[in-house]
């Protein structure tokens, strides 16, 4: 078959175009025109080439021959006729498939977006846009912008029709909003005043303002003296005292590992306890009585007697265990085992309702030791590891917390503890240079008091409303004034000791001091605690740079021991000196003790001597007396209408008629 050598004209019938893009790359391509003109045009400029594809309709003179089926009936091939290219050897067939291939469209060239710099010259990250995704089952609009509801033949918005897909249309869920999962740690006011009202505590029930008994002034007109016939010593220094719960007795703890028992009636020794089972050295520090006074827990040092530290100059250091004395025979009853060194502080405590221990050490552990209702079997024991401590030297209970809170005297540090998850919360840092060793919660008679214990909220029942005050379905709320809640603080008190000059040996930094705090509790849920500054007392002649040396207060006057065998009195509120007692020798002044009941005060010091103190004037301490002697007569006749209300509401329970409701085996059918 031979072709023109002229293009030929595309039929006006039945011919699809088909635009064959040019080889060259750069080139672009427009809409395809049809016509002889522009053929030869696009030919010599070697753009794009059209090609008529003649259909079977088409005369004979371009189509190839027919073929004939099985059944007679004719087949036509189709072929396209493109115009002859002279440059090529190719057959026309294969000359159409390369081009059918070349037509095969591609993906335009994206241009390169221009980039934005930054200030700092980085380059600007480009915005990214995403098309929203629809579904079949959703009732969004189509990407054209009509709804899906849309009549198809008018193009108004109506119902639709209801398809296969309609019955099973999923019905798009609320979105629920995102709460916060409730933290046991959290401050809940709530929760723990509740636990406050159940389980009160006796903080600050003694001060100088109770009329309990206890010392209230100490001044040139109310000075302070020895008492005579008073004679508590020991062999060795006494590191530490504690008062029994009832105040009739005074235990001493003492370096060579004894522990005495002394009447404060006469002052006369009643027990002396040792451990004669232990083949190693005994050192007790600290200790505290049980609450029915027939045993007394203690701790110190145990040092191997068989063994010795050239760097410490003395005994190796062993486990140091918790010993509880029976002071009736004088027996070890119960080892409390869970410590690495040495003990700095025990305390007794009762959280809803059951019995703990909780102890520091040296070893930078606060331990939790669960106790039976005897007070000397142990449940269990939870070790308050927080990784960070490593002196807790002592504790105090936050009041008003039902014994949920306490904060601890650790390092250079005061820390806030959750003792029911024993749990470090929060750290007040850097109270003192190189460690606070004390720290107690007060009652300051001359500063404001604390707020009493918020009670508990009651539960309004809504009213019934008319059908006047309801308008449209809504009610008209009258505006509440917000009510402003009080908010919760104590006061605490702490002594800590400073960094000294390595040349000198003297205070590098500043003289020692003792500081009066405001510990101000959340007044929200989640909220944090937080502690202020509110008075420091200091001297250029107190010296007390030397640990383990406790402080003590009666809320109107802080005593502070030195290193030098005095007490500096200070007034907490003018932070001034009021006295100076010195009458043990030139050494540390280790503990000291207001008695909540009697107008007495108690020194200890590593000389091995106790020093009591009350009233010079007789009439001082006549009145302190009297005084005891009323509060205690109104302590117990208040106790006494509690027991018999208690004992009336249980008669009032038992009289009451008894109920009984047959229930028949028809009735649980019903």
């Amino acid at each position: 078959m031979t072709l023109p050598s002229e293009p030929l004209a595309p039929s006006d019938t039945n011919t699809d175009l088909v635009t064959v893009a040019a080889a060259q790359k750069g080139t672009h391509s427009g809409p395809t025109t049809r016509g002889k003109e522009n053929i030869d045009a696009r030919r010599n400029s070697n753009a794009e080439e059209a090609i008529d594809v003649v259909s079977v309709d088409a005369s004979a003179e371009y189509c190839s021959e027919t073929e004939q089926t099985e059944g007679g009936r004719p087949v036509r091939k189709r072929k396209a006729i493109a115009p002859f290219d002279e440059d090529t050897d190719m057959d026309t067939d294969d000359l159409l498939e390369q081009e059918v291939v070349k037509t095969k469209k591609k993906p335009a060239p994206r241009g390169k977006a221009k980039q934005t710099l930054n200030e700092d010259g980085t380059v600007k990250t480009p915005r990214k846009y995403t098309r929203k995704k629809t579904s079949a089952f959703s009732d969004d609009d189509d990407s054209n912008g009509k709804s899906r509801n849309t009549d198809q033949f008018t193009g108004k918005p109506g119902v639709a029709a209801e398809t296969v897909f309609s019955k099973f249309k999923r019905t798009p869920k609320a979105r629920i909003p995102y709460v916060k999962p409730e933290d046991p740690l959290d401050f809940d006011p709530s929760y723990v005043y509740s636990l406050a009202r159940q389980y009160p505590d006796n903080y600050w029930r003694s001060h100088a303002e109770s009329k309990t008994g206890m010392i209230n002034k100490i001044s040139e007109d109310h000075p302070l003296t020895l008492v005579d016939n008073a004679h508590i010593h020991d062999q060795a220094p006494i590191t530490g005292m504690v008062l029994s719960p009832d105040g009739t007795m005074l235990a001493t703890f003492c370096n060579l590992g004894s522990v005495k028992i002394w009447s404060l009636e006469d002052f006369s020794l009643l027990k002396t306890l040792r451990d004669a089972n232990e083949e190693h050295i005994d050192e007790f520090y600290v200790g505290t009585f049980t609450p029915d006074q027939t045993m007394v827990l203690v701790g110190g040092k145990l040092k191997d007697r068989n063994n010795w530290s050239e760097a410490d100059e003395d005994n190796n250091i062993l486990p140091c265990p918790l010993k509880i004395f029976d002071i009736l025979t004088g027996e070890v009853v119960t080892q409390l085992k869970g410590h690495g060194e040495e003990l700095l502080c025990v305390k007794k405590v009762q959280f809803k309702g059951e019995n703990y221990f909780l102890s520091g050490s040296q070893d930078g552990y606060l331990n939790k030791w669960h106790m039976e209702s005897d007070w000397k079997t142990l449940k269990s024991m939870v070790q308050m590891a927080d990784g960070v401590t490593c002196m807790a030297f002592t504790v105090s209970f936050v009041p008003n917390t039902g014994n949920k809170y306490f904060l601890a005297a650790a390092d250079e540090n005061l820390r806030l503890y959750d003792f029911e998850h024993a749990t470090l919360l929060q750290t007040f840092e850097n109270m003192y240079s190189s460690y606070c060793d004390c720290g107690k919660f007060i009652q300051p008679v001359d500063y404001p008091y604390p707020m009493p214990i918020p009670e508990e909220s009651e539960t309004v029942a809504p009213e019934e409303v008319s059908e006047s005050s309801v308008k449209k379905g809504k009610m008209k709320a009258e505006p509440v004034a917000p009510v402003v809640k009080p908010q919760q603080f104590a006061y605490f008190i702490s002594r800590g000791v400073e960094l000294l000059d390595s040349e000198e040996r003297m205070i590098a930094k500043d003289y020692n001091s003792c500081t009066l705090h405001k510990l101000v509790y959340p007044d929200s849920k989640g909220g944090k605690w937080y502690l202020t500054e509110v008075k420091r007392f200091q001297d250029e002649e107190y010296f007390s740079n030397a640990w383990l040396i406790k402080i003590a207060s009666n809320g109107r006057y802080l005593m502070a021991p030195t290193c030098t065998g005095e007490v500096f009195i200070f007034n907490l509120k003018t932070g001034q000196v009021t006295g100076v007692l010195k009458d043990h020798d030139d050494v540390e002044v280790r503990d000291i003790i207001f008695h909540p009941t009697r107008p007495l005060l108690f020194t200890s010091a590593d000389d091995g001597q106790v020093k009591v103190y009350s009233y010079k004037n007789s009439e001082d301490v006549d009145k302190a007396l009297k005084d005891a002697a009323t509060t205690e007569k109104k302590a117990l006749e208040a106790a006494a209408l509690i027991s018999v209300a208690t004992d009336l509401s249980a008669v009032s329970v038992k009289d009451e008629p008894e109920v009984i409701v047959d229930i028949t085996d028809e009735d649980l059918t019903e």
